[in-house]
């Protein structure tokens, strides 16, 4: 599937995710992970280090629409150049083996892990992307918010955010019957807005097919672009991740539920200010809350505020 020129070369891999042979695949995801120490790698060192055969090579370049592999190399090069430049004016947090002991040094070790996500993430986003997942949601009548197992968080986290400023927000955890039906009277009135962090639930994928099948467009949240979620998606947010730990590195998507939120807010000022004060008044006459005299403060105006001032 011919890509055009000025497609990049890690959202060509992104656009053939389904269509990859499975010696694409591993060779696929060997280059979205080492890419930045790919720039000048000739084309037997790249099949030999991926585990792949030169042919193999071939038809993968092929199959993202380069004329051939001297190509496919000049728009790693480009893609890379791009990244370099996003990265080089966040601050960096390079973690190393043996870098810390413990028990002593788990907040360090944890908090370094979760700023080099943020930082990682921060830096390929794009803001014309941000934009377009919040016209979706804000443009949606109905959102379906879907992750599975360890993502569940994020659903919830999004779920209570959206459900203060916006009505007809659901959530899918699992697929059953009470779920299959809810997809199906959403229809393409709907916009689904997915997570999926490795190892990639299955159950995820079954809700997405079922969303897919009903024509809801998709807004994925996941770390790669190999994705098993990707092609499902009108929009994918990427979230990388380098490192492994006990859980997933849940800073970043936690941020961008808090962005996507926020940029709700923002497409209608006066509707998200009626929406508060609805909240408001139900926090005081339920005392839904210890503390009820803290309320939700307008949207922009002080955002950036520091508590109690």
């Amino acid at each position: 599937m011919a890509k055009e020129n000025t497609t990049k070369m890690l959202q060509r891999i992104a656009a053939n995710n389904g269509d990859l042979s499975p010696k694409q695949l591993k060779l696929a995801q060997y280059i979205e992970k080492n890419y930045s120490s790919l720039a000048y790698v000739t084309m037997t060192k790249l099949a030999s280090q991926a585990g792949v055969s030169e042919t193999t090579v071939v038809r993968f370049v092929s199959q993202l629409g380069y004329k051939g592999f001297p190509e496919f190399m000049a728009a790693l090069r480009a893609e890379l150049n791009t990244q370099q430049k996003s990265a080089a004016q966040m601050m960096a947090f390079d973690i190393k083996e043996g870098q810390y002991s413990f028990p002593q040094d788990i907040c360090k070790a944890i908090f370094a892990m979760e700023m080099q996500a943020m930082t990682d993430t921060l830096a390929g986003i794009n803001s014309d992307d941000i934009q377009r997942a919040v016209e979706m949601i804000y443009n949606a009548p109905k959102v379906l918010i879907v992750g599975c197992g360890a993502n569940v968080c994020c659903v919830r986290a999004m779920l209570f955010a959206l459900q203060v400023i916006k009505s007809d927000i659901y959530s899918a955890e699992r697929l059953g019957l009470p779920e299959e039906s809810l997809i199906r009277s959403l229809k393409g009135d709907a916009v689904c807005v997915a997570f999926s962090t490795p190892r990639y639930p299955t159950e995820t994928q079954k809700i997405l097919k079922a969303v897919s099948d009903n024509n809801i467009p998709v807004i994925g949240l996941s770390n790669s672009l190999l994705s098993p979620i990707v092609p499902f998606c009108k929009l994918f947010l990427q979230v990388p991740d380098k490192y492994l730990a006990y859980i997933d590195c849940n800073a970043p998507y936690m941020a961008l539920i808090h962005a996507l939120s926020f940029g709700v807010c923002l497409k209608n000022k006066k509707l998200a200010r009626k929406n508060t004060e609805k909240y408001n008044a139900f926090v005081r006459e339920t005392d839904f809350y210890v503390n009820k005299d803290e309320e939700l403060i307008e949207v922009e105006e002080k955002i950036l505020s520091p508590r109690g001032a």
